[in-house]
């Protein structure tokens, strides 16, 4: 939900880094500008070491890499940081004359010319013509054929029906909804389930609002209930398990939560160290682990009976970072990675343990309607997303820009094999 930041500081800002990873970076590049490569590789090695999927890090890694003779550890890392951030500069620096005829670096050279290759497979599935709407979450319900999406900007709920008529599901700012993002339908107990969060980038932005999670009966609209958080957070999407369970991530405090129906309230249900801004969640096919996507560290899965938490591994060439939908279909995951660049939409394919990522394709990258795709939804073998939340389309003073300098909401749609 977030586009990638590319300052090194802005980013740190953005996802909580330590103050001793800023300092180490600002050791290390202090060391650089006087020339002193020794300590500037070992100060931005030990950054790395706290923060080893940062693409900024990986970069100046690289270049100290190259400046103290070490080749292949150079090509590795500037392979890491191009995988995340194809614009990166390779070519014609001076930094890298050790390693620019290496075969590692002439390969890396021709990586970054194929991730930087647009692929276009999706087709526009419907388009809706209010540009203030900022959608970020959709959803379908398949007994009467409508689309659900959240909006951001405008604090409501909308539906499009199968003859692509769009209407209100819920009014603007219903009964305190502040900005809504993911959303969930359970047609078997006629359910609609969606997470809020209040954003500067709404109408009528509210400092004091809380997060919530609203529950509607799905066939008339009505409220069910509103539950209320007790602190501040970011609900940034939501999923039900086969029981009607709800489970609800929280990018600012980094824990799951779920509802306890029987007490009215949002309780925990897990959190880690190993999260710094969680985003999607999808369950597995039996429902023992429930996959976990983090912005800047990758995907996780999470053992639901015993709370192991492991890292989804990969040896491709490929970023796992930057996952902001994120979806289970057929032994893979179909990811939205709005925080690498180009963005891309992208189905990997698990090994037997569901603990390693063994294959992928890629779905759509540099696709011509994207900006900043966001979530989508799997109905029967076909892949629905958001190409363009737009969230760019402010002034700094997160007020939304004018209509002509928007864009029609496109969504996409592709045929899963």
């Amino acid at each position: 939900m977030k586009a990638i930041l590319l300052s090194f500081f802005i980013l740190v800002s953005a996802c909580g880094y330590s103050q001793l990873v800023q300092t180490l970076y600002r050791d290390a590049m202090d060391a650089y500008k006087k020339k002193n490569h020794t300590d500037f590789y070992q100060k931005i090695k030990e950054a790395n070491k706290i923060r080893p999927n940062h693409q900024g890090i990986l970069y100046q890694l690289g270049i100290a890499c190259a400046l103290n003779g070490k080749k292949d550890e150079a090509n590795a890392n500037l392979k890491k940081a191009i995988l995340i951030n194809t614009d990166f500069k390779l070519e014609g620096v001076a930094d890298f004359n050790s390693i620019k005829d290496t075969d590692g670096f002439k390969k890396l050279l021709s990586l970054q010319t194929e991730w930087q290759t647009p692929l276009i497979h999706s087709k526009v599935a419907f388009t809706l013509k209010d540009r203030a709407l900022h959608t970020e979450g959709i959803e379908y319900d398949a007994v009467h054929q409508t689309f659900y999406l959240g909006s951001i900007h405008k604090r409501k709920i909308v539906k499009v029906d199968a003859q692509g008529n769009v209407s209100d599901f819920c009014t603007s700012g219903f009964s305190g909804m502040a900005s809504v993002f993911g959303i969930k339908v359970d047609t078997k107990r006629n359910v609609l389930w969606a997470c809020t969060s209040p954003m500067q980038e709404m109408e009528n932005y509210d400092s004091a609002a809380k997060p919530a999670v609203f529950k509607f009966e799905l066939s008339s609209g009505k409220l069910i209930r509103k539950y209320t958080s007790y602190k501040p957070g970011v609900y940034g999407d939501l999923i039900i398990n086969k029981s009607g369970n709800v489970f609800v991530s929280d990018s600012q405090t980094n824990e799951i939560f779920t509802i306890d129906e029987k007490k009215n309230q949002i309780v925990p249900f897990f959190s880690s160290n190993e999260f710094i801004s969680l985003q999607g969640l999808a369950f597995s096919a039996d429902e023992k682990y429930l996959f976990i996507a983090d912005y800047p560290n990758g995907i996780f899965r999470l053992n639901i009976k015993s709370r192991e938490l492991i890292e989804i591994k990969t040896t491709l060439d490929v970023s796992l970072k930057g996952v902001d939908g994120l979806y289970a279909y057929n032994h893979s995951l179909i990811a939205i990675q709005n925080g690498v660049f180009p963005s891309r939409s992208a189905r990997y394919f698990l090994n037997k343990n569901l603990n390693e990522i063994t294959g992928f394709e890629i779905i759509d990258r540099k696709h011509p309607d994207f900006n900043e795709p966001t979530l989508g939804v799997i109905v029967g073998k076909t892949f629905y997303y958001i190409a363009n939340s737009q969230w760019g389309s402010y002034d700094d003073k997160h007020q939304i820009k004018p209509h002509e300098q928007l864009q029609d909401i496109v969504v996409l749609k592709y045929e899963l094999k």
